[in-house]
């Protein structure tokens, strides 16, 4: 049985910031423990947050306080990272530099985003929120954007929830309020008393996390308001049934405003903080949700069905309850290229090159797209492999042959040929191929200066491949005039 691969998801969360990030990373966590080996690395945790992390993670690296600017930041993860992992990085001081450095350990790196703030160097940049143009974001080559609500972080609760039946709750209207974890300028008592004012809410729930800081406050104010029940640090199966008893419900336009709406119901929210923007114009301009301001008036008299039934079909158009299985397929893609390792070529792969050469996807979208006789095959491979200007890789994942790779060599010039063997093509690998290709090729010739390579017009797998490893279209090959030719320099990337 294969090791599992390790993900370290980094994030922090306290009083201070709130523990929207450690939520969202956790929600993600929960959608790939079982396939992966996860890991938790934050600054200073209490022992509630540690105990938190710990019901699903593998392990926790505790990570001593370490201010963005300092020097010691950047390489805060470098004792634990290799090659062989994936990072996960949520939260607003991983820029470019910091992504950067885990890259450069060989590591595969995905970004949990909302501001789109600063270059990403990542492999993927979640951004759960709806209605944000990839043109924002400054990405590398290969960086794939993964935006809106189909790749929402999700506790498995309120996955469950946004693929079940839903229908208006019976009896007075109760409203739930959740202002997110911390809620440091006290919003949820700005509602409580927004409410109180509506005669129709006959039952108001108020749910606080942790991190909630007015706590004294509210339950002052509680004392005499019998129409009003307070929540601490619910789990998410007990939000879910406290949220699936409300008809409707008053959040921050963050991760709990998708919460309530994969559950259903009649939604409001508001800005509580400036990287919640593009969430709130997005919720309230596609109807998934209404803006707060609109509150007093829309309840007076109380939510019809009507009413319930068109705001819950609007929200199951964008939360499907699959996030979960499109995440764990990107994970699975990026596991695959982590662990994939790059050989030279043995005589014994002979006739395993034979065969991936003659397969007849590689024929058609070859420049000699005849079938290739054993013989001939045996010639060419013994040539190539008593050639030193002919390197020929060969790359396994998990042991299992992938993908080939070679290089001819002339005047500091590689040409690069490379095909994906049958089981791995459609997994995204063409592009680490290449890229690990390289770095071989450039640890056993130093010499060379530059990498060019051919592919047919039509062959727009490969053609995205090149575009993604960072290839530059070159120059129009004159014994190829109908292909494009991709060049890459290693001593101009750096």
């Amino acid at each position: 049985m294969n090791r599992k691969t390790r993900i370290i998801f980094r994030a922090d969360g306290n009083s201070r910031i709130g523990l929207g990030h450690v939520t969202r990373s956790l929600a993600l966590v929960h959608m790939l423990r079982r396939e992966f080996e996860c890991v938790f690395a934050i600054q200073s945790p209490d022992q509630a947050l540690q105990e938190r992390i710990w019901e699903v993670c593998d392990g926790i690296i505790v990570l001593p306080p370490a201010e963005p600017d300092a020097d010691r930041f950047v390489h805060e993860l470098d004792a634990y990272v290799s090659d062989e992992e994936i990072v996960v990085l949520d939260g607003y001081t991983f820029g470019t530099d910091y992504q950067q450095n885990i890259k450069s350990r060989g590591a595969a790196v995905v970004c949990i985003d909302d501001i789109h703030a600063y270059p990403f160097v990542a492999d993927a940049v979640i951004n759960q929120a709806g209605g944000v143009s990839p043109e924002l974001y400054q990405v590398a080559p290969y960086t794939r954007l993964l935006l809106g609500p189909h790749y929402t972080l999700l506790r498995p609760a309120f996955l469950r929830a946004a693929k079940a039946a839903r229908s208006i709750p019976e009896g007075d209207l109760h409203v739930l309020v959740s202002m997110g974890g911390a809620d440091p300028d006290n919003h949820t008592l700005q509602a409580l008393k927004m409410l109180q004012a509506i005669p129709a809410v006959k039952q108001i729930e108020i749910v606080v996390g942790s991190a909630y800081t007015h706590l004294h406050e509210l339950k002052q104010k509680l004392k005499d308001q019998p129409l009003a029940k307070l929540h601490r640090d619910l789990s998410a199966e007990s939000l879910r049934r406290l949220m699936a008893k409300c008809q409707a419900a008053i959040t921050s336009a963050s991760g709990i405003s998708y919460e309530y709406a994969a559950v259903g119901g009649v939604l409001f929210v508001k800005q509580t903080a400036d990287n919640q923007t593009s969430m709130h114009q997005f919720l309230t301009t596609e109807g998934i949700a209404r803006d707060y301001s609109s509150l007093s008036q829309a309840l007076q008299q109380g939510i019809s069905q009507q009413d319930f039934e068109t705001q819950l079909a609007t929200q199951r158009q964008f939360f499907d309850g699959k996030s979960g299985e499109r995440l764990l397929e990107i994970f699975q893609s990026l596991s695959l290229a982590t662990n994939l390792k790059i050989r030279h070529v043995i005589p014994e792969d002979l006739h395993l090159l034979f065969d991936w050469a003659n397969d007849p996807e590689v024929r058609r979208h070859s420049f000699n797209p005849e079938p290739i006789p054993l013989e001939d095959h045996t010639r060419w491979f013994q040539a190539k492999l008593d050639n030193p200007d002919a390197m020929l890789y060969l790359a396994e994942a998990d042991g299992n042959p992938a993908a080939h790779i070679r290089f001819d060599l002339k005047d500091g010039k590689a040409t690069i040929s490379y095909l994906i063997g049958a089981d791995f093509r459609g997994k995204g690998l063409g592009h680490t191929v290449l890229l690990k290709g390289i770095q071989h090729l450039l640890l056993d010739r130093p010499d060379v200066t530059m990498v060019d390579g051919l592919v047919q017009q039509d062959h727009k797998a490969s053609v995205r491949s090149f575009e993604k490893a960072g290839f530059a279209y070159g120059d129009t090959d004159p014994a190829h005039p109908k292909a494009f030719r991709f060049v890459w320099q290693p001593k101009a990337r750096g």
